[in-house]
């Protein structure tokens, strides 16, 4: 009887051991989650976006081919921008970038000449779960551009006894810079035309279309200025000062506002380049107004035989002098960008109070 108890207790204890073993070799656990690789991705320049042959209404161009990085886990997507000069911009996973936001870039940092501008630029991807994040970057490329060119003004002229030599003569182009003035139009805003000027008390004026026909004007009809075809009264201010006058071509609108300004009057502006050595004392400009205070200047028959840098300066110095960043309109600051000017002969007109400038070339 012991013999059968010792036996019976031996099996138990054995039972019993080979349990806790069992559960000691197959130990219970959580799972670990799988490691996150990122694969590699691709970039490539295109072609140039020349921004004169795109379509109307286009609002996106392509500045790069790519491939995204890929990820072993699917709750990755990439964030992708392009860096230029340091500065990101967002673009779309298969490269394009808003047409706008290029353009502006461009203008900011080369100017508005048209010339083809190489542009080193990087692809940035941020790889996201919403969560963490993971950054890469590809290696530089070019991306080509050139942009469009300046649209030209429908321009309108100033004439009368308050502008110019105070003549109303109006005979034709040769005429211009002398009796007729012109209003001045911008980059981006040519339907709206401006000048800023001095006029002498009781001075009257209107504003002509074309030179050497002056069937369509503005005028002064029963207090009212009007677009008309010849039968309105002169324009006329009645205090001695400074006046802006502002000419919307599309709404056929013209405003007159006396300015609170004090400009300096200068008594000579040249247009020093590297056509001739950057001498401020040469190529000088002509006075506008010969019977008042003058603030607009003009050079007839300037011919450039090679693209040529410029800038506009007073007085004989640097001190005072205007650079722009566009042509053959714009509009020049103190210190600004030089102007790049393309071949052609040219009437040049500047005002010194807006800074506004105007290359007309000359058939």
């Amino acid at each position: 009887m012991k013999k059968f108890l010792y036996i019976a207790a031996m099996t138990l204890l054995m039972a019993s051991c080979s349990e806790d073993y069992k559960d000691w070799a197959e130990p219970q656990s959580n799972p670990q989650g799988s490691e996150i690789v990122f694969g590699s991705a691709t970039v490539s320049g295109v072609d140039l976006i020349d921004y004169a042959q795109l379509p109307e209404g286009t609002t996106l161009v392509k500045v790069c081919d790519m491939t995204i990085p890929s990820v072993n886990d699917t709750n990755y997507y990439a964030e992708t921008y392009i860096i230029l000069n340091g500065e990101e911009y967002p673009i779309t996973n298969d490269g394009y970038m808003d047409a706008a936001t290029l353009n502006q870039y461009v203008v900011d940092h080369y100017g508005r000449a048209l010339e083809q501008r190489d542009i080193p630029a990087r692809v940035k991807w941020v790889m996201t779960n919403g969560t963490t994040a993971t950054t890469m970057m590809s290696d530089e490329f070019i991306v080509h551009v050139i942009l469009t060119p300046v649209t030209i003004p429908d321009l309108w002229y100033l004439i009368g006894p308050g502008f110019g030599d105070g003549s109303w003569n109006n005979r034709g182009m040769e005429d211009v810079g002398v009796s007729l003035v012109p209003m001045y139009g911008t980059p981006g805003a040519v339907t709206i035309l401006k000048y800023v000027g001095y006029i002498a008390a009781r001075r009257t004026f209107k504003i002509i279309h074309t030179p050497g026909d002056a069937s369509d004007q503005f005028s002064m009809i029963d207090g009212a200025i009007v677009r008309n075809t010849g039968e309105g009264g002169n324009i006329r201010v009645t205090e001695a000062g400074y006046y802006e006058i502002t000419l919307d071509t599309d709404k056929d609108e013209v405003t007159i506002e006396k300015l609170d300004i004090t400009p300096a009057v200068y008594s000579q502006i040249a247009m020093p380049g590297d056509y001739q050595g950057w001498d401020v004392s040469n190529n000088l400009m002509t006075a506008v107004n010969t019977k008042a205070e003058n603030h607009d200047w003009i050079v007839k028959d300037l011919t450039f035989t090679q693209a040529a840098l410029l800038k506009f300066a007073a007085n004989g110095s640097w001190d005072v002098n205007w650079g722009g960043d566009s042509f053959p309109l714009g509009v020049g600051i103190q210190d600004g960008s030089n102007i790049n000017a393309n071949i052609g002969t040219y009437t040049v007109m500047f005002n010194d109070i807006l800074g506004y400038y105007y290359f007309m070339e000359q058939e």
